[in-house]
């Protein structure tokens, strides 16, 4: 099953418009209800001028309730157009003037002098009505005064007024909608061409690592976009590195085979002649064990490469012991001309490290060294401690390496050009830095005061006292 493809810009959208939506909502429910208030307390308003001009106009005269209807107050009752207005004047619960029938239920919760509002039917329509009991000086009890209206005025304009409240808010809500998609969509536009910059890549030249361009793209992707460039940059130095790796190695590989080759050939034309053919065989030789050093080089190297060896996988092991055991696998097949020693000023040096790629380490040195001795040579090999560190030396009588090569030299396939011509592959050294560093070993190349040549230095910190044979090979 394909997973669901999240887009960004509809969840920006979401997140920008749910809130409008709610607030809208929110402004919806207040606005009902402060209009229909508005609404109620506006016509309320209007029914108690024309209570209180009818109540201002009570009288008593031969202890009879009169009232001298107001000019005034018929003309606010006569002026509805869509309602019909009813009044009544009472006393002693008898009608004085008016509709005689008007439903008086709520009055006895009126104060003196303090009109009271309430909804109620009266003919088949709903009334608003509006009462006040007032006491008038002639008579014991208050007189009632109430005035009534129906709702049809009050509705409608409240209906209007949502009406216009809702076409509002629906305008608002479609602006601020189109103004958030433009908006986003604006905003997104880096994203977007960054995106088109990365597709061109993938269906166009996959060759094409240039780093991506984040010119215009903002502080919020800049962290990921960075990364990609980052990326990129590794996978073209990866790609460099394999190309010149393929390129070296296919020269290293062609000089040997074309060796063993040639000489195939000359056996082939003439056999007659012992020397030749001893010499023509010697060369076949020779050829295939710098094949065959080429190989296992390049083979060490690739192992070293994969960087599986973690600092948590190491063993303690006694590194005087290691160097000693390099010492003595090149004991045997050691030119004679090379003088190999070995010194070792303390022991043990208990450090955590991988023993298959730290006897890789001192083999390559080693042998480097003897390679490089010359006519009498002689090599140097010490272990000694110096503090908390486990120190290895070793040196050679040869020509040694200028000040200026000497960094250039742990490249791969670089030859250092007064050596050139030499029997190396150039890995040897370029294995070692490799390795070093996947060990956490130090290695640097100076001159030797001793010998005259290279001296190469290994320092590998000391294992801690609780750590030395927790986990002994």
């Amino acid at each position: 099953m394909r997973p669901v493809r999240r887009s960004l810009k509809r969840a920006v959208l979401v997140n920008l418009l749910v809130p409008v939506f709610l607030l809208a909502a929110a402004i919806g429910v207040g606005g009902y209800f402060t209009i229909a208030t508005v609404v109620e307390t506006a016509h309320d308003r209007l029914l108690d001028g024309s209570l209180m001009a009818i109540a201002e106009r009570l009288a008593v005269e031969d202890n009879e309730v009169t009232v001298d209807m107001p000019q005034v107050a018929l003309g606010m009752l006569e002026t509805k157009t869509h309602d019909n207005v009813y009044y009544l004047v009472a006393y002693d619960n008898a009608p004085v003037t008016g509709y005689a029938d008007l439903p008086l239920g709520r009055l006895s919760e009126a104060e003196t002098g303090q009109p009271i509002h309430w909804d109620d039917s009266y003919r088949g329509n709903a009334v608003r009505l509006a009462a006040v009991a007032r006491r008038v000086y002639g008579v014991e009890r208050p007189v009632v005064v109430a005035v009534a209206e129906t709702r049809t005025a009050r509705d409608r304009l409240r209906a209007e007024m949502l009406r216009n409240l809702g076409l509002a808010e629906a305008a608002l809500i479609v602006t601020i909608a189109i103004l958030a998609w433009f908006s986003v969509e604006r905003g997104l536009k880096p994203l977007a061409d960054l995106g088109r910059q990365i597709d061109s890549r993938a269906v166009g030249d996959w060759r094409d690592l240039r780093p991506l361009d984040l010119v215009d793209v903002p502080d919020e992707a800049m962290a990921p976009a960075s990364a990609m460039n980052a990326m990129l940059d590794r996978l073209r130095s990866a790609t460099e590195m394999l190309r010149r790796f393929t390129a070296d190695a296919s020269h290293q590989m062609r000089t040997p085979l074309a060796v063993v080759r040639m000489h195939i050939d000359l056996l082939r034309r003439d056999s007659a002649d012992p020397e030749a053919r001893r010499q023509a065989l010697t060369e076949v030789h020779q050829g295939a064990e710098r094949l065959e050093r080429l190989i296992l080089q390049l083979l060490a190297l690739a192992r070293a490469d994969e960087n599986l060896v973690s600092p948590t996988n190491f063993v303690a092991l006694d590194l005087a012991e290691a160097v000693e055991q390099a010492v003595a696998d090149r004991v045997v097949g050691m030119p004679r001309h090379v003088q190999l020693g070995c010194d070792i000023e303390a022991r043990p040096l208990p450090v955590l490290s991988d023993p298959v790629l730290l006897a890789e380490v001192f083999g390559n040195l080693i042998d480097n060294a003897i390679k490089y001795s010359g006519e009498k040579g002689e090599v140097a090999v010490r272990a000694t401690r110096q503090g908390d560190l486990a120190v290895v030396t070793i040196e050679d009588s040869g020509p040694g390496v200028p000040p200026a090569e000497r960094e250039k030299v742990f490249q791969r396939f670089y030859r250092v050009p007064q050596r050139n011509n030499g029997p190396g592959t150039g890995l040897g050294l370029a294995i070692v830095k490799v390795i070093a560093d996947l060990l956490k070993i130090e290695v640097d190349l100076d001159e030797s005061a001793a010998l005259g040549g290279l001296r190469a230095t290994l320092r590998a910190p000391i294992a801690a006292p609780e750590n030395e044979g927790d986990r002994q090979v």
